[in-house]
């Protein structure tokens, strides 16, 4: 039998009915754990992505997902809001970052973020962003988009062979993104990948 695909649920409430994430999320973890969905996955985080909100509604949402997770015991990613004044409840053990952001950081926030943090994750759309990531601290990378999707409408994906240079090239875990689905994932995590990340399909489930 294979091993269970890990699986990164990317958040994102406008596909969601009504916009209403906290119910979203609540429903694919049960499905979940009922084993009424995903079976051959092992969720091992949900990353808030969430880019449009400011970070006061941020932080309101952060506040509603964050019981949920714990109730389900699957860890919470942050987005991009690396200088949130979380209050000490949260136990939130990683962040995600653009690659741009991350590159941009100073030295003195980014080493805050490291000793913050168990980890931190990037986005990367080529070999040579994903190097330097490596290089300056990331925990691992974002690589997408693999597969077409609607997210990245007209732009080509850059496929499979994207994720071999990378798993031949890095040494730190790689997490693909877009375009993937249950039928699709195990012909990423076949080339190379550690975990594959999964947003359209599961926020409409």
């Amino acid at each position: 039998m294979l091993d269970k695909i890990k699986l990164n649920i990317i958040s994102n409430r406008k596909l969601c009915e009504n916009e209403n994430l906290e119910k979203q999320i609540e429903k694919i973890f049960s499905a979940y754990e009922k084993k009424i969905i995903l079976e051959n996955f092992d969720i091992v985080s949900l990353t808030l992505r969430e880019k449009d909100l400011n970070k006061n509604e941020y932080l309101k949402l952060i506040e509603k997902i964050y019981p949920i997770c714990q109730k389900y015991k699957i860890n919470l990613i942050l987005h991009q809001n690396y200088d949130l004044n979380l209050d000490d409840k949260y136990n939130i053990e990683g962040i995600h970052l653009s690659y741009n952001i991350f590159k941009s950081l100073n030295e003195n926030i980014k080493a805050e973020l490291i000793k913050k943090y168990k980890r931190i994750g990037v986005s990367i759309h080529s070999l040579d962003e994903a190097k330097e990531a490596e290089s300056l601290g990331a925990s691992y990378v974002v690589a997408g988009h693999i597969f077409k999707t609607d997210c990245k409408k007209g732009l080509e994906p850059r496929g499979l062979k994207f994720v071999e240079d990378l798993s031949s090239t890095l040494t730190i875990p790689i997490f693909a993104i877009g375009g993937i689905d249950e039928k699709n994932s195990q012909s990423v995590i076949d080339r190379g990948a550690f975990s594959v990340c999964m947003m359209s399909s599961i926020m409409k489930y």
